[in-house]
C-alpha cells in the first residue's frame, strides 16, 4: 500500500493521545504519593481521584482498581531495575565480578529509588494470588508485571550460568542454591542497611558503601572455585 494512502493522524488525535497519557501520569503520581504517605491498605480509589484532581469515573476509565495501580507502579520499578542491571553487568566479564554487578545494581537502584526497592516484596505480600492466577484471568497490567519479573530473573540466571560455564565459581554446589543465597543475602543486607543507614553512620560510624563492598568481597571469596 502506498504510504500516501495511509490514514493520517490529525492534530486533534495527537492532542487527545497526549492528554490521555498525561492523565495516566497524573493518576500514577497521585497513587504513588498516597501509597507512600498512608499505605496501600488505607488508600481508596476516591482518594486517588481527588489527589489527581479527576472524577472517580475518569479514574476508572484508566484503572480498574488500586491493585492495578499498585502493579503499574511495580512495572515502573521493574523497568528501572532491569535497565540498571543491564548497564552494570555489561561493564564486567562473566564471572564473580558480573555476579557482584547484579548486587551493586540493586544497591544503587535502592539508593536512588528507595520507595521502589521494596515494592516487589510488597506486591508479593499484598497480592499473593497474582503469581498463581490463571493466564486467562490476568489483566494486561498483570501480564506485564509477571513478564518483567521473569525478565529480571532471567538476567540473573544467565549471569550465573555464564559464571558456571567459565568455571569462574565453585562447581561443587548447586547453581540454583548459589543463586538463591546470593539473592536473599544481598537483598536482605541492602534493605536493612538502607532502612537503618542513620544508625549505621552515626552509632557505628560505618560507611554503607564500604559495608556493601566488604560484604560482596566476602561473598566473592566464598564463590571462588575450590582447589582439588
Amino acid at each position: 500500500m502506498n504510504s500516501s494512502n495511509k490514514e493520517k493522524i490529525s492534530p486533534t488525535q495527537i492532542r487527545r493521545k497526549r492528554e490521555k497519557e498525561q492523565r495516566r501520569e497524573d493518576i500514577i503520581e497521585a497513587a504513588e504519593n498516597l501509597f507512600l504517605s498512608q499505605g496501600f491498605e488505607n488508600t481508596t480509589m476516591k482518594q486517588i481521584a481527588n489527589k489527581a484532581e479527576y472524577s472517580k469515573g475518569t479514574l476508572y476509565n484508566y484503572y480498574s482498581s488500586k491493585d492495578e495501580l499498585y502493579i503499574t507502579i511495580g512495572n515502573k520499578a521493574y523497568n528501572l531495575i532491569i535497565d540498571y542491571t543491564k548497564r552494570f553487568i555489561e561493564k564486567e566479564i562473566p564471572g564473580i565480578k558480573q555476579l557482584m554487578a547484579v548486587g551493586y545494581a540493586f544497591y544503587e537502584f535502592s539508593k536512588k529509588y528507595p520507595n521502589y526497592a521494596s515494592i516487589f516484596h510488597d506486591i508479593a505480600v499484598k497480592l499473593p494470588d497474582l503469581a498463581s492466577k490463571p493466564k486467562s484471568k490476568l489483566s494486561e497490567t498483570e501480564k506485564e508485571y509477571l513478564t518483567l519479573s521473569n525478565n529480571y530473573r532471567d538476567i540473573f540466571v544467565q549471569v550465573l550460568n555464564d559464571a558456571v560455564k567459565n568455571n569462574a565459581i565453585r562447581a561443587d554446589k548447586n547453581p540454583f542454591m548459589i543463586g538463591y543465597i546470593l539473592s536473599t543475602l544481598s537483598r536482605g543486607l541492602i534493605e536493612d542497611l538502607l532502612q537503618s543507614k542513620d544508625l549505621v553512620k552515626k552509632r557505628f560510624k560505618l560507611d554503607p558503601d564500604e559495608v556493601i563492598d566488604l560484604a560482596f568481597e566476602i561473598i566473592g571469596e566464598g564463590l571462588k572455585p575450590r582447589e582439588k
